[in-house]
């Protein structure tokens, strides 16, 4: 890599990572930060080749990208919790999977160990879907990103103003690595961190009970792998239920970070 990650530090209390989804950055937490910030130190990252990130050289594979983040948390001297969304939820699992770094909490908001159908995993979209995507990408990467963006709020009842949200996110810090996007997409597609393995660490899972991408079923999976967790499912919400109900996530991870 020949840049330096780009991250954003605010606020002051227990260290929290914030990790994005697919073909957005940090910019995207927007409000939802500024409240978490009131009783939390949280270090907003743009993943390599997205945001400011967006000129890091790496394969963009689950490894680099995870290999990248645990480089940023070990330079951070106190315990540290990650908050991740959506593909951001792969890299935090993979960290758990790897076991070269200790966290201290996670939250999870919309994610899965794996978004496709696979045998014995009903729980996710097909593999179709995906692959659709992947295509698409190749022949108009804007217009497939904001299919994708239209894909997380249909079924939330402010779907209107969150699409109008990540709309405005989507390029306020410049367009995105074409490869970056093809190597996320690659890990949505392919990556299955499912496991029978059972982690002690507290989690809280966040879901939307609207989310087109996350079958609430995923809840179930989660509560086998971590047994000390908490399950906030929030109503008439798609795939990005911070931002729909702000506030209200906000509340609940930071009592829960700080408990």
């Amino acid at each position: 890599m020949n840049a330096e990650l780009y991250s954003e530090i605010n606020g002051a209390g227990r260290d929290v990572v914030l990790l994005h989804g697919w073909g957005m950055h940090g910019g995207l937490w927007g409000q939802f930060k500024s409240l978490l910030s009131e009783n939390i130190k949280t270090h907003t990252l743009d993943l390599p080749g997205f945001g400011f990130s967006r000129e890091m050289e790496s394969d963009f594979s689950l490894k680099a990208l995870t290999d990248t983040v645990e480089a940023y948390i070990k330079n951070i001297k106190n315990p540290v919790s990650i908050i991740a969304w959506s593909l951001g939820g792969l890299i935090a699992l993979n960290i758990l999977q790897r076991k070269k770094i200790r966290l201290e909490k996670l939250v999870l908001i919309a994610s899965t160990p794996s978004f496709t159908k696979k045998r014995g995993w009903e729980s996710a979209m097909e593999q179709s879907v995906f692959d659709e995507f992947s295509n698409d990408l190749k022949q108009d990467y804007k217009k497939t990103l904001r299919r994708f963006l239209l894909l997380q709020t249909r079924g939330s009842e402010l779907a209107r103003e969150e699409l109008r949200e990540l709309n405005q996110q989507l390029i306020s810090r410049g367009e995105p690595n074409i490869k970056a996007l093809e190597g996320g997409m690659a890990i949505l597609s392919d990556t299955d961190l499912r496991s029978d393995d059972k982690n002690d660490i507290a989690t809280m899972i966040i879901a939307g009970e609207k989310d087109t991408l996350i079958p609430l079923s995923v809840k179930n999976e989660f509560e086998k792998s971590f047994p000390n967790n908490e399950v906030v499912i929030l109503e008439k919400t798609g795939h990005a239920p911070f931002i729909s109900q702000p506030e209200y996530c906000a509340e609940k991870i930071k009592n829960f970070i700080n408990e």
